[in-house]
């Protein structure tokens, strides 16, 4: 191999290498600053918090986001392909229960934070920021995203006839005031409802 081949090899791998580690450091960055979110509040989060937690300066943070909103924004596309994934499911009745699962449940129990509950958690504050308001989490929500998954279950004879968009907001609303019940008190330990009781409704039974 001649010096200039080698050279261009040598650089193409510190190239690659250099792209592995900024990504893990974003990614490091994205999951410590959920877990901010969600415990503090995002208006109650710096990033010198988020620095800090991982021990690195506020100047590297800000060479990855310019500001603490470049990081909440960073979550619409993990938020979006859970939607997806949730509307994937078999029947209508298990992308309801899934979705509602994945919101209430303590992240502990699950092993995992959803984003979408910090978004919504976010929301649920008011510390949403108003540009974003449009974008998942507002009071169109049910009829946005829930509504056609009640319809497709209404097809398949699932649940109940009548106004899905109406349906929608019924379980949308339920789970909005779990939500504020959890957020109220975090210290508290809520038990988990059982999504049967309000599916039931949806189903007629």
């Amino acid at each position: 191999m001649s010096i200039s081949k080698s050279k261009e090899f040598f650089m193409a791998i510190s190239t690659e290498k250099s792209n592995l580690i900024r990504e893990q450091r974003r990614k490091q960055i994205l999951d410590v600053a959920l877990e901010m979110f969600d415990e503090k509040g995002f208006t109650n989060t710096r990033v010198s918090d988020i620095a800090e937690i991982i021990g690195i300066s506020k100047g590297l943070v800000y060479r990855y986001y310019k500001t603490k909103l470049d990081i909440l924004k960073e979550y619409k596309i993990p938020m979006q392909t859970c939607l997806d994934d949730i509307l994937e499911r078999p029947t209508a009745m298990e992308s309801l229960r899934d979705f509602g699962s994945k919101l209430i449940t303590d992240p502990k129990e699950q092993g995992y934070l959803p984003p979408m509950r910090v978004f919504i958690a976010i929301f649920i504050r008011g510390e949403l920021p108003p540009d974003m308001n449009e974008n998942f989490i507002h009071n169109d929500f049910g009829k946005n995203y829930l509504a056609p998954i009640i319809k497709k279950g209404q097809e398949n004879g699932e649940f109940r006839q009548g106004d899905p968009v109406e349906l929608a907001n019924i379980y949308w609303y339920y789970l909005l005031g779990i939500m504020t019940h959890i957020l109220h008190d975090k210290n508290t330990k809520v038990e988990r409802p059982n999504l049967d009781t309000i599916l039931n409704i949806l189903k007629g039974a």
